[in-house]
């Protein structure tokens, strides 16, 4: 008799933006995952600035409406993992060393536990540099491995290693306790228990660029509503994590300013100038005029210009030089000349700096009636 593959339960994974939440389902299967369904909500206030909840009960209800939407096809959904954006993000490396001369070889459990140490290190590091603040006041939600030793040498893993001296260096990743806390609040009022946490360009790089290409020194760049968030691989590991509070709201504001629309229309303008040669608005006075793209982007061209700044100002930050290519996914990432302004910035060829989408993630096979959109 044959027997059935064993199934696991589906993932429930929420994004919770600055301009929308994204509600996946997902199936794993071995080391790839099937995308079951896709539910995508606007937040019909600004009840998010820059990736920090402000209206909790709003957020909430967003929540609720997608996870309701999904259990209606698929079923009940209790549990949920998060990708949080980086606001106030601090980092810390930190190394912890474990003498392990005489024990039997390391297992899987006994690596976990040095990183853990070396996280918890860094946790208290941060303490220690925040003098008014508790380390409690921080939260970690995500570390990467930077580098594995025995006996002060450089090793891939160590599993199954016996030595005198085993050592990790990570680099962790804290989020303010507000910045949790609220998000924790958020989903209880939406009847959900959080199952993961990580941090957005943690989860993003995690897709986007696979282990094999980190020898590599290229930043990447998730850019929503109201953060740019950037990690950036080296030398076989991710090296650096970091965040700007400007991303796709500030350009919206630019164009309600310019173009005297209010909020909600702003931003479905700025949609229309990424895929239209021309563009058709009625302003708050009740003027309809038509606008070419150029006529469009050349009053904003400034604020692209700053964004675009301040991510390439960030990534020097975090890497010291300039990278040798950089990508941009996220909804933000569509705002035009973009890509020209940071190749420009940071010296690099136009062709080094490229908007990557739902294509670029190796490991996602989805179902052939499902649409992602980008937001």
């Amino acid at each position: 008799m044959k027997m059935e593959p064993y199934k696991q339960p589906p993932l429930f994974a929420l994004d919770i933006g600055t301009r929308s939440v994204v509600a996946l389902l997902l199936q794993p299967h071995e080391d790839q995952f099937e995308l079951i369904d896709i539910e995508i909500i606007e937040h019909k206030e600004r009840s998010m600035l820059d990736g920090q909840i402000h209206d909790i009960p709003a957020v909430a209800a967003a929540i609720k409406k997608v996870k309701e939407t999904l259990e209606e096809k698929h079923g009940p959904l209790k549990k949920v993992c998060v990708a949080a954006a980086g606001r106030s993000l601090k980092t810390r490396r930190a190394q912890f060393e474990l003498d392990v001369k005489g024990k039997p070889i390391l297992n899987p459990e006994d690596v976990l536990h040095l990183e853990l140490s070396a996280v918890q290190k860094a946790q208290f590091e941060l303490a220690q540099t925040e003098i008014k603040e508790s380390s409690l006041h921080y939260f970690c939600v995500g570390y990467s491995v930077l580098n594995y030793q025995m006996d002060g040498e450089i090793i891939g893993s160590l599993v199954d290693q016996n030595g005198d001296h085993a050592s990790v260096e990570v680099i962790a990743t804290f989020l303010p306790k507000i910045v949790v806390e609220s998000l924790l609040s958020a989903l209880t009022r939406a009847d959900l228990e959080l199952e993961a946490l990580t941090l957005e360009p943690i989860a993003a790089i995690n897709v986007l660029i696979p282990p094999s290409m980190r020898r590599l020194n290229v930043a990447l760049v998730d850019i929503g509503a109201g953060t740019s968030d950037i990690a950036i691989t080296d030398e076989n590991t991710v090296v650096a994590y970091g965040m700007v509070p400007v991303a796709g709201d500030e350009i919206t504001e630019a164009v309600s300013d310019q173009f005297l629309l209010d909020f909600p229309e702003a931003e479905r303008v700025k949609r229309q100038i990424h895929t239209e040669d021309t563009i058709q608005i009625a302003d708050i006075l009740g003027f309809e005029t038509e606008y070419t793209k150029e006529e469009m982007v050349a009053p904003i061209r400034a604020n692209i210009r700053h964004l675009a700044q301040k991510i390439s100002h960030e990534i020097l930050e975090l890497n010291g030089k300039p990278p040798k290519a950089v990508m941009l996914v996220g909804g933000g990432s569509l705002t035009p000349e973009l890509p020209k302004h940071v190749a420009e910035l940071l010296r690099l060829p136009e062709n080094r700096v490229a908007i990557r989408g739902i294509e670029a993630i190796q490991k996602l096979k989805k179902q052939r009636q499902i649409q992602l959109v980008l937001s």
